[in-house]
């Protein structure tokens, strides 16, 4: 399974630099895609770039706890897989790690194989709940194209129209109602058909460079209609 081109994301959350090293090799050795942070601000960055599909996260971490890390991770990311590995080994904390958001609870020091068979496990849920195709991240308003890589940063304009188009039957939208829907959601002043060109054409010029030779089209002007969206979009709240 990890062997695809599309290998399960694993961030490592952990402030011993020895020990979160010796778990990306191991990791990577098994075919994942691994990323390491020390802390929740780089765990936050992280996930502001990458789709990450599950969490092996410390509860002694400088700054924000563990704790406090799963807690909002699980409500802006819900589908995320989160491992606790830790020294503290009390039921109290195993029992609050489990409320705050943990999928796994693994008291330090685990077994590397024990740590493989628990990620495989939570690999299983996270492939049959993720999104394919492309991924429009309302929240951050970041789209990320099929291979994960990278994400493309949206402005608030070309966000919502990728959202209303990829909602709308056959997803495609006349350009007077996209018009609305966009001066609408931005309470501005009613969006023009040529100031939806722009939106496009931005559009198009940032998506343009991710495309594969299967995909040529983003969004394709429909005579005496509007926009019909052409890319696979899945919209995710993160």
């Amino acid at each position: 399974m990890n062997k695809s081109s599309n290998p399960i994301k694993i961030a490592i959350v952990e402030d011993d630099a020895i020990l979160r090293e010796e778990l990306s090799h191991f990791l990577q050795a098994h075919h994942f895609k691994v990323y390491e942070a020390n802390n929740s601000l780089g765990l936050s960055d992280l996930l502001l770039r990458e789709a990450l599909d599950i969490l092996i996260l410390d509860l002694n971490l400088p700054g924000q706890s563990g704790f406090e890390i799963a807690q909002p991770v699980r409500k802006t990311h819900p589908k995320i897989g989160i491992v606790m590995l830790t020294a503290r080994t009390a039921l109290a904390d195993r029992i609050k790690s489990y409320e705050h958001g943990a999928d796994i609870y693994l008291p330090k020091p685990t077994p590397p194989q024990e740590l493989l068979a628990a990620i495989h496990s939570l690999s299983r849920r996270v492939v049959e709940s993720k999104p394919s195709g492309w991924i429009l991240h309302l929240q951050s308003g970041q789209l990320t194209p099929p291979n994960g890589e990278t994400r493309i940063s949206l402005l608030a304009s070309e966000s919502l129209l990728l959202s209303a188009l990829s909602q709308a039957p056959n997803q495609c939208l006349e350009s007077e109602s996209i018009c609305e829907i966009l001066s609408e959601q931005l309470m501005a002043e009613a969006m023009t058909k040529r100031s939806l060109e722009n939106v496009i054409s931005r559009l198009r010029k940032k998506i343009q460079p991710m495309l594969s030779g299967a995909e040529r089209r983003i969004i394709r002007s429909v005579w005496g209609t509007g926009y019909q969206l052409c890319l696979p979009l899945s919209i995710i709240n993160g």
